[in-house]
C-alpha cells in the first residue's frame, strides 16, 4: 500500500475530499506516474481516494475502485482516477484514452472526465465504457 503523494502528483491530489487519505494500491502508484509521463503533459485529478463514507456521500458504486477500503475487489487501496479533460479537444482526448488503455487502463468515458482504473491487475477484463454522459467518439475508436 503507498499511502503519500506521487511523482507529478501531490498528496492533496489524491485524498480523499472528505478526510485527507490517502491509500493507493502499489500497482496503481506505479502505473500512475507511468501514464503521466508517457503522456507528457499535466493531468489534474478530480477523485482519486474515496473513504467508504464519502463514496456513499458521492453516490459512488458501492464497490469502486476508488474505495480505499474495498471488500469486493483484492486490492490494497484505491486502483482508479476521474481526469478532468471538459476543455481538451476531442482529438486529444482520443489520443489519451487510446495510450491509457494501450498502458492496461480501463477507461470510462465522460463529457466531463476520462475514469480510469487498475481493473486488469487484479483479473478482471479491462474496458472502456461509457461513464454517463458522453458525446464524444466511440468506444471503439479508443481499442
Amino acid at each position: 500500500m503507498w499511502t503519500g503523494a506521487l511523482p507529478y502528483f501531490s498528496e492533496s491530489e489524491l485524498a480523499c475530499k472528505s478526510t485527507g487519505v490517502v491509500r493507493l494500491d502499489r500497482r496503481f502508484a506505479a502505473a500512475l506516474p507511468a501514464l503521466r509521463a508517457k503522456w507528457d503533459k499535466p493531468l489534474v485529478l478530480t477523485s482519486v481516494c474515496r473513504t467508504p463514507e464519502h463514496n456513499t456521500r458521492v453516490g459512488g458504486h458501492p464497490r469502486s475502485l476508488h474505495l480505499t477500503d474495498n471488500p469486493a475487489h483484492d486490492t490494497e487501496g484505491t486502483m482508479a482516477a476521474d481526469i478532468a479533460w471538459r476543455d481538451w479537444p476531442q482529438a486529444e482526448q482520443l489520443q489519451f484514452a487510446r495510450v491509457a488503455y494501450c498502458m492496461g487502463w480501463s477507461v470510462g468515458l465522460h463529457d466531463g472526465f476520462c475514469h480510469i482504473d487498475r481493473r486488469y491487475d487484479i483479473e478482471l477484463p479491462k474496458a472502456v465504457f461509457l461513464y454517463g454522459t458522453w458525446s464524444g467518439f466511440s468506444r471503439d475508436e479508443v481499442l
